[in-house]
């Protein structure tokens, strides 16, 4: 957080709301935060370049379209959990991850195209030899939280 200045906690807060599905996306959020569209494109890639901003992409009701998705836990040794992250970030099926200070000690979403894909890429994460245990959590009941980090 001592990284970032008040332009970049603003632009940060803004691109966790809906972006305009207009032909010129960015000169309107710009215009949204009182600034040129050429520093908001300047500051995003500044972000993305220091690791904050891992992506920008669209949210779907991944069960609408067909897909399946699932939260799993991993129990890592606290000094490989950093690794562990970097590792299953890797993988463009993961949406995000987060540590806990818990036995299970790092939590993340995979969304794929079905449970069989799911299944995949579980069975090759297991394969890590830094990986203690890990559980595949899916979903019995939906319940959809709109998640903003305000900074």
């Amino acid at each position: 957080m001592n990284r970032l200045n008040a332009l970049d906690k603003r632009i940060l807060n803004r691109l966790q709301e809906d972006i305009e599905f207009v032909a010129t996306p960015w000169k309107a959020m710009a215009g949204d935060l009182g600034i040129a569209e050429q520093l908001l494109l300047e500051r995003i890639k500044a972000l993305k370049k220091k690791g904050i901003i891992r992506r920008i992409s669209a949210t779907f009701n991944t069960l609408k379209i067909g897909f399946a998705s699932t939260l799993v836990a991993v129990k890592a040794a606290p000094s490989k959990v950093d690794q562990v992250a970097q590792r299953i970030n890797a993988y463009k099926e993961v949406t995000h991850n987060y540590k806990r200070n818990a036995r299970y000690n790092l939590w993340f979403t995979l969304v794929a195209k079905d449970k069989h894909s799911i299944s995949r890429i579980i069975k090759q994460i297991k394969q890590d030899q830094t990986i203690d245990q890990l559980l595949d959590l899916p979903a019995t009941k939906l319940f959809k939280i709109d998640v903003k980090f305000p900074l």
